[in-house]
C-alpha cells in the first residue's frame, strides 16, 4: 500500500447490544442536511508508522467533543498514543478491533485520554439516517471501512474517496465528525476525507455512536437515549 497505515482487525459485535436506534427513548428527529466538522487540529498520531488507527480514532474524537463541548485536559502526544497502542496489543504491531478498543476505553480506561466513556452502541452500516443521526445528535461516528491503494492516492490528492472495482482491501478506522448530501466527513491520516455514500456501500462494515461523559454533561435530559438501558447491555457485553 502507500505511505499510510491501517490496522483495524475483523469486525465484532457483543451480543448484549441493541442498534442505538433500540435505546431510543422516541423517535429521533431527522438531522440537518448537512453538517460541517468542528474546527481543531486532528493529527495523524503516528499512523504513517504504525498500525494504530483504532486509537488514533479515539483521539480523533476527544478532539471533536473537546470543539463541541469545551472540554478542558491535556491531550495526549504521538508517543503517547503509540506507546498506548502497543500495550493493548502486547507490543507488536498487530492492529486492533474497534469493539474491544471501546470496551477497554468504557471500561479500565484509556487513561490517556483522561477517563472512561460513558456508553456505545452499534449502528447498522447500511442506515444512513442512523449513522447521520449519530454524528448530529451525538458528537461522532467511529467507523471500520476498507481501504486500499486507491484510497490512499485519493487522500493524497485531496480528492473523494470512491470505490475501484477489484481494489486490494485492509481494514482501517477512521472518525466521521460531518457530512455533505455526497459522503461522510471522516477523521484519518492527519487530515479529512470525504468518503463518499457510493464508496461506503462497499467499504463501511462497522459503526459505533460512542457517547462521552462531555456529551451527558452537555445534554442532561435532552440526550434521546435511555442511557440505563444501554449501560445494562454493556455490562452484559
Amino acid at each position: 500500500m502507500g505511505p499510510y497505515k491501517t490496522g483495524r482487525l475483523p469486525a465484532s459485535r457483543p451480543a448484549a447490544l441493541k442498534d442505538l436506534a433500540v435505546y431510543a427513548t422516541g423517535v429521533l428527529p431527522r438531522p440537518p442536511a448537512s453538517l460541517t466538522s468542528p474546527p481543531g487540529e486532528y493529527p495523524i498520531d503516528g499512523n504513517a508508522t504504525y498500525g494504530d488507527c483504532t486509537i488514533a480514532g479515539c483521539d480523533h474524537a476527544v478532539r471533536a467533543w473537546r470543539s463541541l463541548y469545551g472540554a478542558t485536559g491535556v491531550l495526549p502526544t504521538e508517543q503517547a498514543i503509540v506507546e498506548e497502542y502497543f500495550r493493548l496489543t502486547g507490543g507488536q504491531d498487530t492492529g486492533l478491533n474497534e469493539a474491544e478498543v471501546l470496551r477497554v476505553w468504557r471500561g479500565p480506561g484509556l487513561g490517556l485520554f483522561g477517563g472512561q466513556i460513558r456508553a456505545y452502541a452499534p449502528v447498522p452500516p447500511k442506515d444512513t439516517l442512523q449513522i447521520l443521526q449519530a454524528v448530529a445528535f451525538y458528537g461522532c461516528a467511529y467507523l471500520g471501512i476498507i481501504v486500499g491503494e486507491p484510497q490512499q492516492e485519493q487522500f493524497a490528492e485531496g480528492k473523494p474517496w470512491t470505490w475501484v472495482e477489484g481494489q486490494e482491501e485492509d481494514g482501517h478506522c477512521v472518525v466521521a465528525t460531518g457530512y455533505t448530501s455526497t459522503g461522510l466527513l471522516c477523521k484519518t491520516w492527519g487530515g479529512e476525507a470525504l468518503l463518499t455514500f457510493g464508496y461506503l456501500a462497499h467499504a463501511l462494515e462497522e459503526v459505533w455512536c460512542i457517547i462521552s461523559h462531555q456529551l451527558v454533561a452537555a445534554k442532561k435530559d435532552t440526550l434521546g437515549l435511555d442511557l440505563a438501558a444501554l449501560e445494562h447491555d454493556l455490562a452484559r457485553a
